[in-house]
């Protein structure tokens, strides 16, 4: 199966950046070919850019707030049951993100304590051409002299501070996938329109199917109605909207 999500406000858009950014970036650590220090030091500029917000903190210190009440509730009001969120498990998970991020001093433009070599490979690697030894030998240094090990160790020194917004926006998800109705619908000549109670407030749409289809959905909402178009990439990769009847899962989420 393959799953594709679509957020339906800008707050939930920003905690899956942040999830799929630091993916990436954990992913490419793991990368063992030549030349993998450019797209870590592409990807911590990211990171860095998307969570020095000075509003990010605030925000995630509120709904960690927020969801610790709502998920105590829950649990002193439910049974366990098969297939349920472990609550308990999940608001530990809560008091340890915001404890971390009590602690945490990330101010907008974050310039990594004041790491000189950091700042200048920030500046380089905008510029045309990007990082280029002929340009930056303190980084053509760095480069040679260290081993993938040590470079590990230095991308993981430089990140830990960030990590702490991974967390909270990992737990955020967690509860967020998990708080939804599911619902196994047919799109019929590639498309489908769902009603939504325009007195509820949903945050994420999910959509899951079979991954032979080779489609991709494309979704637009309003207040009382979600709209979804199946289509595919022909050979020249042009968008072409699927004429054919297919089934998929249908999940709306809330925070």
């Amino acid at each position: 199966m393959i799953t594709f999500e679509f957020p339906l406000n800008e707050r939930i858009r920003r905690l899956l950046r942040i999830e799929e950014i630091y993916q990436k970036f954990e992913h490419q650590l793991k990368n063992t070919h030549d030349y993998f220090e450019f797209g870590c030091f592409n990807t911590l500029f990211e990171i860095v850019q998307l969570v020095s917000r000075s509003d990010l903190k605030i925000d995630f210190l509120q709904e960690l707030e927020r969801q610790e009440k709502k998920q105590s509730t829950l649990q002193s009001d439910q049974a366990d049951k098969e297939g349920q969120l472990d609550l308990k498990k999940i608001i530990s998970m809560i008091q340890v993100a915001r404890k971390k991020l009590e602690n945490i001093d990330v101010k907008p433009g974050f310039n990594f304590n004041n790491n000189l070599f950091l700042e200048e490979v920030k500046k380089r690697i905008t510029s045309p051409g990007g990082l280029l030894d002929v340009d930056f030998p303190n980084f053509h240094n760095w480069t040679i002299q260290k081993t993938r090990k040590s470079k590990l160790e230095d991308f993981k020194s430089w990140s830990e501070p960030l990590m702490v917004f991974k967390d909270a926006a990992s737990v955020l998800l967690i509860i967020l996938r998990n708080q939804c109705h599911i619902e196994l619908l047919k799109a019929k000549e590639g498309k489908h329109q769902k009603t939504i109670d325009p007195l509820k407030t949903f945050d994420l749409i999910r959509l899951e199917m079979a991954e032979t289809l080779d489609v991709y959905p494309e979704i637009s909402s309003n207040k009382y109605t979600v709209n979804i178009f199946f289509n595919e990439l022909s050979k020249e990769l042009r968008k072409e909207a699927i004429k054919s009847n297919l089934e998929f899962k249908y999940s709306i989420c809330w925070l």
